[in-house]
Order: C-alpha cells, then structure tokens, then sequence
C-alpha cells in the first residue's frame, strides 16, 4: 500500500514540475516583441472579424491589414456590423486610414504580452484601435467606433521592412 502512495506521489510531482515552464524563453521572446513595437516596421493580417452581433466571419480569403510604417499607419478592414449615426456617412463600407500615427501608447507591463493604443478620425467618425500582442506572433485587435458597432479581429502580425 505504501508502495503505491509513494508512485501516486510521484508521479504527481513529476506531473507538477513539467506543468511549471520555464520563463526564460518567453521572457526573450518578449523582449523582442518590445523591440519590434519600438521599431514600428510591423503589420498585422487578421484570420477572424468578431462583429458585435452576429458570428464570427472568417477572413482569409479577404484581403485586411494594419501596417505600421516608423510614423504612420495603413488600415484596411473589411467592416461587418451596423452604423448607429448616419452623419457624416461615407462610402467606404471598411475602415480605411492611412496617415500619420499620433499618441500611439504602448503598455508592456504585462508578463505574456504588450498593448497599443490609438486613435484615428476621418470627417466625423472616430476609431480608438486597441491591439493586444503576444510573442507567439498572434494578435487581437479591438475598434471602438463612435459611428458604428464596435467589432475585434484575431490574426497575427510578421516584421515588414522598411519602405
């Protein structure tokens, strides 16, 4: 009986110890998803749109991007929800901006990822964007929309050269 409590104990701190990872890897990893924020040469492509009502709607087939250029930003998103204020309505049916990028805050106080922050206006709408990344190349995006449902998209996001 002893026998067996030892190998049941045994076996439950082998099971323990290979659940507890080192953090030394991903620490590094980190790092250099810090580094590439900081270089703002990145882009992110999204997999999945998460429109507030409704499904979500895959997107790999359709073309969207978010591209950070040292000072500026290129969006191109396809948009699935409803506008809740006709004024100032455009005919873009995405979200298209490409301009400079001001106020752009990043959070890397997280142990498993960082956060940026910022916002954009076209004419009347204005977009905060918040993109959660994480160093296994995945991201998260949210647009809060002031004109339009809110909707998140997941993808990931590569390094871009400088253009």
């Amino acid at each position: 009986m002893n026998k067996y409590v030892l190998f049941i104990i045994g076996l439950l701190n082998l099971a323990l110890l290979s659940a507890c990872k080192s953090t030394k890897g991903d620490t590094s990893d980190l790092s250099e998803l810090r580094l590439l924020i900081e270089s703002r040469s990145f882009g992110i492509e999204n997999n999945w749109a998460l429109p507030l009502r409704g499904a979500q709607i895959n997107l790999v087939t359709n073309d969207n991007h978010l591209r950070f250029r040292k000072d500026s930003i290129d969006v191109f998103l396809p948009y699935f929800g409803v506008r809740q204020f006709s004024g100032g309505y455009n005919a873009e049916a995405g979200i298209r901006y490409e301009g400079i990028l001001n106020d752009l805050e990043i959070d890397s106080s997280y142990a498993d990822k960082v956060k940026l922050r910022f916002e954009t206006s076209t004419g009347t709408e204005q977009i905060r964007y918040i993109i959660t990344m994480y160093p296994n190349k995945k991201s998260n995006l949210q647009l809060l929309m002031n004109q339009r449902d809110n909707i998140s998209y997941r993808g990931f996001y590569t390094e871009r050269q400088v253009e």
